[in-house]
Parts: structure tokens; sequence; C-alpha cells
């Protein structure tokens, strides 16, 4: 068995399992209480009582988790409702209590909800009467109306709301962000946390499950794609396959997926159809540099690598350079609306872009660095 972050080489016959390794491993992973339910129903024989009861505690723990924060998401759909305010649970609860034999396996540390955008200042007011705050940011509620499609709240027991416009917000990805409001045409309904609303359809959840782990996780993290590996599991036989392909080049998100994918099927073996797969698949330099990342980086790598990751996925060459001429010359209004409170002129916005930019050059530039570091040990 490999450690779950990639770094143990699989023990030698005879050789004895480091079980804090492998705990520590799975814990890292957000896959700690999954491996303490998988060991419950069948515990080796040679795991020692203290790795057995952390991991119990582990279960226990996440088991908690799920109840408050499912709870809490009973409240809000309840009011939501009520208020007559469309919603979609996204991840989380929603994930947990549909696709994983044990709610508690699946980690979550906040509730995701997406709304249309009309609805961001009712909900917004809804919130704020629930005792809901919103969360000092690296920007303003002015720049995450304006640009950024989500915003961060925290309830008085401490539940946080992640709440989304968009199904993704990341200025360094360019895709049809309009194709995909079509979402909304096609949600179902679902029950969860013992409230009826609205949930995405089998291939939109595919879809947008594979390209947030492009994008915002650098196609790094097990768990990201255990949900993959459910939905495909559980709906793989009713996808409709040749349906998921003409969105995702209407979104825009097709190197995206396909590399999502190809990294599921290494994985877990996932059964995507080879049709598919030949369809979707990415050519050019750009699809080749990523290629060699996902063999030649780790994912603790690939994570400090994601701002470059992020560019590399996106699906036409013109909008990668419209992409780059906005991190590198910004417009006024936006500086103006990012790094509100820095300053009252102009150079000093662009003085703080700028080193934030460094910043992240400098975080990119170590995603590379750590394999000659790694290489001297």
């Amino acid at each position: 068995m490999r450690s779950l972050d990639g770094r143990g080489a699989p023990p030698r016959p005879g050789e004895p399992l480091d079980w804090d390794l492998l705990v520590d491993s799975a814990t890292a992973e957000g896959l700690g209480p999954a491996l303490a339910f998988a060991c419950k129903a069948d515990p080796p024989g040679a795991m020692p009582r203290a790795v057995r009861e952390r991991l119990q505690r582990c279960l226990v723990d996440a088991t908690a988790s799920h109840l408050i924060l499912s709870r809490e998401l009973g409240r809000l759909l309840e009011r939501f409702q009520g208020e007559r305010i469309p919603v979609i649970p996204l991840k989380g609860p929603a994930l947990a209590e549909i696709l994983y034999p044990h709610p508690a396996l699946r980690p979550c540390s906040d509730l995701d909800l997406l709304i249309r955008r009309e609805s961001v200042r009712p909900v917004d007011a809804l919130l704020e009467r629930l005792g809901y705050r919103r969360l000092a940011d690296a920007h303003s509620f002015r720049f995450d109306v304006a640009y950024d499609r989500a915003t961060l709240y925290e309830g008085p027991s401490g539940v946080r709301v992640d709440l989304h416009w968009g199904l993704l917000s990341d200025p360094r990805y360019t895709w049809d962000e309009l194709e995909a409001l079509t979402v909304w045409d096609r949600a179902v309904p679902i029950r969860v946390s013992d409230q009826e609303t609205l949930g995405l359809c089998p291939e939109d959840l595919l879809l947008y499950l594979s390209v947030h782990l492009a994008v915002h996780h650098a196609l790094a993290g097990l768990f990201w794609y255990w949900d993959l590996f459910l939905v495909i599991e559980r709906w793989g036989g009713t996808l409709d396959w040749e349906e998921l392909a003409a969105r995702t080049s209407r979104w825009r998100v097709r190197v995206a997926l396909y590399f999502a994918l190809l990294e599921l099927e290494r994985l877990f073996h996932a059964r995507v159809p080879a049709p598919v797969m030949g369809e979707i698949k990415p050519r050019g330099p750009r699809a080749g540099a990523m290629s060699w990342l996902l063999r030649h980086r780790s994912p603790r790598q690939r994570r400090r690598l994601e701002h470059l990751i992020a560019l590399l996925l996106v699906d036409r060459g013109r909008d990668l350079l419209g992409t780059l001429r906005h991190a590198l010359l910004p417009s006024p209004a936006w500086l103006r609306t990012r790094y509100e409170g820095v300053g009252s002129s102009l150079p000093r916005y662009y003085l703080a872009h700028y080193r934030r930019l460094a910043e992240i050059l400098s975080r990119a530039t170590g995603g590379f660095r750590d394999r000659v570091e790694d290489s001297k040990r």
C-alpha cells in the first residue's frame, strides 16, 4: 500500500506498515474518516490499539461535524424556501448524503450554496438577519459582487457559508460563465438535510466537480477524485456522455475536464468511455506541459503551481492572452475595487498589485524548486 500523499514507496513483503504515517497521510488528504470506516468494518489484526482509537475518534469527530453542518444547511434551505429564493447546495453535506455510504466520510468545512446573481442582495440581507456576518477577506464585498462571484459568511454557531453566484470564481481561468448558468435550467429536485431543494443534474455535477478540482485545486486532492469516482459509479450507466462532451466545449472547459478524468482513471480506474476521452483530448504545447506536470510533480508541488496550472488549463489561446493582459495591466476600476484600503492613488494600487504578482511568482517557482531539493536528500 502506498502512503496516501504519494511520498512513500510500497512496503516490501514482510516490511511492517508504518501505521502513524498511514493515518497522517489519510488525514492530510481528508480521508481519515474513510480509513476509520473501512477499518471499523474489517479491522486489520496488526493495527495497534492506539491507532485504532485514533481512527475511532476521527470518525466520531467527522460524524459530529456532519451533523452540525447538515442541521444548519437544513435550517438555511428552509429559510431560502420561505423567501422563495432558488438555491443549489454544492459539494459538502449534499454530496455526502447523496453519494457516500456514510455521510461523515465526505470531509466538509463549510456550506457551499449556489444562488442566482439577482439573489445576492436578498440573500446577504437574509443571512444578516440569521446572525451571519461577512468574513474579512483579501478584498471587499464590493469586489466580490463586481468581480469575484463568491463571498464568505460565518454564523453564530461558527458554521461558515461560502455563497456563490457563479460555478467558478478564479480570475486566472477564462471560460464561458454565461453558458454555465444553464445549469439552472437542468437542475433536478433532491432531498438534503430533510429539505427539498435543487441539485445539479448528474452531467453538470460531474463537469462542475472536475473543473473545480482542476482549476481551484490544481488537480490535487484524493477526496475530490473520490467525489468524481462516486458520481460515475452511481450514474455511469445513464450519464449522457455525448452531451457531456458537447457541453464541455460550450463551457470551454474541455482541457480541465480531460486532465481531471485522466488522473481519475489513473487513481481509481474509473470507467470513462474511451471515445469521450479521445474527443476531448487537448493537443499542443500547453497540453504537453500539463501532461508533464502531472507525471513529474507531486500533488503537493502542483498546489504550489496552481496559478500556472490554471493558465495551462484554459481552452483557447486567445483567452489565455486576455487573462495575462489583465494580470499584467488590470483596469483602474478593477484595481481600485480589488485593493481598496491600501491607498488613494492609482500608483499605490499598481504597486500593491505587482507585489502580489511577485509573491505568486515566488510561490510558483517553489513548486519546481521542491523537486531539486527533494533529490538532494
